[in-house]
């Protein structure tokens, strides 16, 4: 089997071989990945837990968010999620795009995403538009693939507070 990586006209980076099921498995896998992430990231909306936790590999695995902390597993992650952001007055919403995802071999990925995240918080008033990229790798086990490393770095920030029903800006720029 020939793979090499090519640019495809479209834009999408990926591995391409010359067997049609190959080039099939590539095209679902890199679909399961993204529905990981996307599941990952409405599971943080929603506030759940167990699919939060699900998402990783259960044993070595590197969860860099920055300021928020570096995680070797995904309940130390879940433990600070759950005092900081499982809250009713935390309203928070990832987006999560233009992903560029990889297929190294049949159980490694990477990828590579965009992230714009929303914060309201009704406790202390104020609304956070955060910018930033995460990069991603992926393992395949028991036909279904986890996170094994992520890495977030913000780009851009925008925090607002809500005063007498206005709106103050506290700070916009790079973090």
């Amino acid at each position: 089997m020939t793979i090499s990586y090519r640019f495809c006209l479209k834009g999408y980076y990926g591995l391409m071989t010359d067997n049609l099921e190959s080039r099939v498995q590539v095209l679902e896998d890199t679909l399961a990945i993204q529905n990981l992430k996307h599941s990952y990231l409405n599971a943080c909306d929603s506030k759940d837990v167990p699919v939060i936790i699900s998402s990783f590999v259960s044993s070595s695995c590197l969860i860099d968010y920055g300021p928020v902390g570096i995680f070797t597993n995904p309940e130390d992650l879940a433990q600070v999620f759950k005092e900081v952001a499982c809250h009713d007055f935390m309203l928070e919403s990832h987006h999560a795009h233009n992903p560029i995802i990889k297929i190294l071999d049949s159980e490694r990925a990477s990828g590579d995403w965009s992230l714009t995240y929303h914060l309201i918080n009704l406790s202390n008033e104020t609304i956070t538009t955060l910018q930033g990229s995460y990069r991603d790798l992926y393992q395949k086990a028991e036909g279904q693939w986890l996170i094994q490393e992520t890495v977030f770095r913000a780009t851009s920030s925008l925090n607002l507070e809500i005063e007498e029903r206005m709106l103050k800006v506290i700070f916009a720029g790079k973090p």
